[in-house]
């Protein structure tokens, strides 16, 4: 369990608001980045969550990210994961997540 996650919020524009997290999404962090996307959604429709930052995931990460994907779901919010990194990419792959969450490669895809 880590508390190593740092989570940055960037509006980019009035529709959309991208937040960078880097680190380790785990038990002890997941929280955080949660708090910090409900707080964003509030505001925004679209969400952007740049990945590229993370160094590890485990189950509850992935947890935190199905969640964050159900609670933008219901409120019309779209969510984009970007720049996955390959550990979490395959994660996503091997549970099956990869087809249930949008994926893009880069902030230029939106």
């Amino acid at each position: 369990m880590s508390t190593d996650l740092t989570v940055t919020v960037h509006d980019r524009d009035d529709r959309l608001v991208v937040i960078t997290a880097a680190g380790a999404l785990d038990y002890g962090t997941s929280g955080a980045l949660l708090e910090q996307a409900a707080t964003a959604t509030s505001t925004h429709r679209s969400l952007a969550l740049d990945l590229s930052g993370i160094t590890f995931c485990d189950s509850s990460g992935l947890n935190a990210l199905l969640r964050l994907n159900r609670h933008t779901g219901a409120d019309g919010t779209a969510l984009t994961l970007v720049a996955v990194p390959d550990q979490l990419r395959r994660l996503l792959r091997i549970t099956g997540t990869d087809t249930v969450l949008t994926l893009r490669d880069n902030l230029t895809e939106l």
